[in-house]
């Protein structure tokens, strides 16, 4: 079995897999909340890891099946975060591990897309001042890849960021929430190296 998506980064690479891979790596219990925990405090229930470069020895790991797989890495080390729209309203990405990272290059992986991602008109609410919502034949969608792009690009001009092109919803290899109420969950790795 192989990865579904690869893209490379500066300093190592991100990966999506729809099954565990076999492979040793560092994980969180994600419980839909904003807290990031660095390799030394595992195992807890956070939603993202960081690493400095010194540190990392086996890859980080976030399980997704709509939600946001976002790596970020910086001059310092990385951080590997789960963001669903709750993570993203909360402030997941105005947490203050990123910044010590001094974030340069961002992978947003494999999520669910606006073309995928109806929502209430209550919905608005949690992002008043959001550009990204859309209208499609009478119904409301938000595109949560360029909230968080929007979002990291306001507090860190210079940075990079790639948005994976696969909607986890219309793409039947990867596991969606949203399409299947699936338990099974995508494995999203960041390799160093």
């Amino acid at each position: 079995m192989s990865p579904i998506y690869t893209e490379p980064m500066n300093k190592g690479r991100f990966e999506t897999w729809s099954i565990k891979p076999s492979m040793d790596f560092h994980q969180v219990t994600q419980v839909h909340g904003v807290e990031i925990v660095s390799l030394e405090t595992l195992p807890s229930e956070a939603d993202g890891i960081m690493a400095s470069w010194d540190e990392l020895s086996a890859p980080l790991a976030i399980k997704t099946a709509d939600c946001l797989p976002i790596v970020i890495e910086g001059e310092k080390g990385v951080v590997a975060l789960h963001a669903g729209w709750r993570g993203l309203a909360e402030g997941i990405l105005d947490r203050p591990e990123i910044e010590l990272i001094n974030p340069q290059r961002v992978i947003i992986g494999p999520s669910i897309h606006v073309c995928c991602f109806e929502v209430t008109l209550e919905f608005k609410d949690h992002f008043k001042e959001s550009p990204h919502f859309k209208e499609i034949n009478g119904k409301l969608y938000f595109d949560l890849q360029q909230e968080a792009r929007m979002h990291l690009r306001s507090k860190f001009s210079n940075l990079l960021v790639s948005i994976a092109p696969l909607c986890t919803c219309c793409q039947s290899t990867l596991n969606s929430y949203r399409r299947d109420k699936t338990k099974q969950r995508n494995w999203n790795l960041y390799i160093k190296g």
